[in-house]
């Protein structure tokens, strides 16, 4: 999330300030960002990995093109160019789900997020320790795996020392993904979003330029924006749609006046855990094309786990399935919702407190659950279904029709446009209470927003 906007930064004009923020994500994001991703690892020659990364080297191992093309979904192109930037942003994301899966299992976690901004920032800061452990591992393992790629005789290091390569290369991806996260926190800081979301947006929309085939007509490609609209509604509306709990709080009389009688709601939303069961189970199935891949091959099942096949569907989506109700039986505490809303005085107007809420949080979110479930199956494998049938190719093609991808994109965007409404609100709240950009009162400087 965005840092809270200081005080100085509601003064003057709000449309000139919004500029400014949108100016340096742009910079830091797309300008700087990219740039980075064409930039070579040194002593590593790029063409031979990005025949593997597209399936076109003569080698034949697809489970490894097939592995790496997953991964170079997430970072724009950048394992195929070899880039510094090759890890991406997805050792902090990996690093977070951990720590957030820790911090719901692990009662001392659980206690520090419970002390407000402190304990959030100390959080943090040990999601960044984790990022760059599990960069030093991923980035060490990239570079012995880099020594050992070939491609029909073309060797894709040219450095004859693999060990020293070994090293330089891993401190080079480290430093690389850690540059990365440094400009995600800045675009988070000044400029508007969230730094790392935005990151892996800019990743993913790079791609859609060479999805489309120039020997499509102009209707053909109506027919796919016609399509690609209607599935980003049913997003959007997944997205926001939330199932509302009404509460109300006890009433008690002392002397004359009566306290408490409050009304508010629990959002319960229909796709609480986000894009983060099918970032589980990809790569689940990844590892399961690969074993069968190679110890089918004797029984005829090499294909078995190939993207496309009808067993790959159905076992994608019962893996997302699974670990959306596993991820938010992780995450969402109803016992301890419930212990909250006793000690505010809060209850569900026809509830006992205690076992009889929480039965009643679990019935409604086992529902809720089992829906948003259900929609991030049938988006996951969504491109596997039209990719073929409407003549698109590549990421940019399945990222058109559903997946994780655009699940992301949607979600990001929807993110940045509250971030600009709650922008523009706050600029309206400060000018009617009279308050200038220096903290003056614009009453009587005679300024007014």
């Amino acid at each position: 999330m965005a840092e809270p906007t200081q005080p100085d930064d509601l003064g003057g004009n709000p449309v000139k300030e919004l500029a400014r923020r949108f100016f340096i994500t742009f910079l830091l994001g797309v300008v700087v960002y990219r740039l980075g991703v064409f930039i070579a690892i040194p002593g590593v020659d790029a063409s031979v990995l990005k025949d593997k990364v597209t399936g076109l080297g003569g080698s034949g191992d697809n489970a490894l093109a097939s592995i790496i093309a997953f991964a170079d979904m997430f970072n724009g192109g950048a394992i195929a160019n070899a880039s510094i930037f090759g890890l991406g942003i997805t050792p902090y994301i990996s690093a977070s789900i951990i720590l957030q899966l820790l911090t719901f299992s692990i009662p001392s976690l659980k206690a520090l997020q419970k002390e407000g901004e402190s304990g959030r920032r100390k959080i943090n800061q040990y999601t960044r320790y984790a990022t760059l452990l599990i960069c030093l591992v991923q980035s060490t393992m990239a570079a012995i795996a880099l020594t050992h790629i070939t491609d029909q005789g073309k060797v894709l290091v040219t450095w004859q020392n693999h060990l020293l390569f070994d090293v330089q290369a891993a401190l080079v991806i480290t430093t690389g993904s850690m540059m990365i996260l440094w400009l995600a926190e800045q675009i988070t800081k000044f400029g508007i979003g969230n730094g790392v979301s935005v990151i892996i947006m800019i990743g993913i929309l790079s791609s859609l330029p060479g999805s489309f085939k120039s020997d499509q007509d102009l209707p053909h490609y109506l027919g796919i924006f016609l399509i690609s609209l209607a599935i980003i509604a049913g997003i959007v509306v997944v997205v926001q749609a939330v199932r509302r709990i009404h509460l109300e709080q006890q009433r008690r009389i002392q002397g004359n006046k009566v306290y408490g009688g409050a009304q508010t709601t629990l959002p319960l939303k229909l796709n609480q855990a986000n894009v983060i069961p099918v970032i589980f189970a990809s790569p689940i199935m990844v590892v399961l094309g690969f074993v069968a891949g190679n110890l089918g091959k004797n029984f005829g099942l090499e294909n078995l786990f190939s993207y496309g096949s009808p067993l790959y569907r159905y076992v994608f989506a019962g893996l997302i399935i699974g670990f959306t109700y596993f991820y938010i039986s992780i995450t969402f505490d109803l016992f301890d919702i419930a212990n909250h809303f006793k000690q505010a005085g809060f209850f569900i107007k026809g509830i006992k407190p205690g076992k009889n809420t929480v039965d009643f949080l679990s019935y409604h979110l086992r529902r809720i659950t089992f829906i948003g479930a259900v929609f991030l199956a049938v988006i996951a494998i969504l491109p596997e279904l039209l990719e073929s049938n409407l003549g698109l190719s590549g990421r940019g093609g399945r990222m058109l029709m559903g997946g994780t991808g655009l699940l992301i994109v949607v979600g990001v965007s929807l993110d940045i446009m509250q971030k600009v409404n709650a922008f523009f609100l706050a600029h309206q709240y400060r000018g009617l209470a009279g308050i200038g950009g220096n903290g003056t009162d614009s009453r009587k400087s005679g300024k007014r927003f």
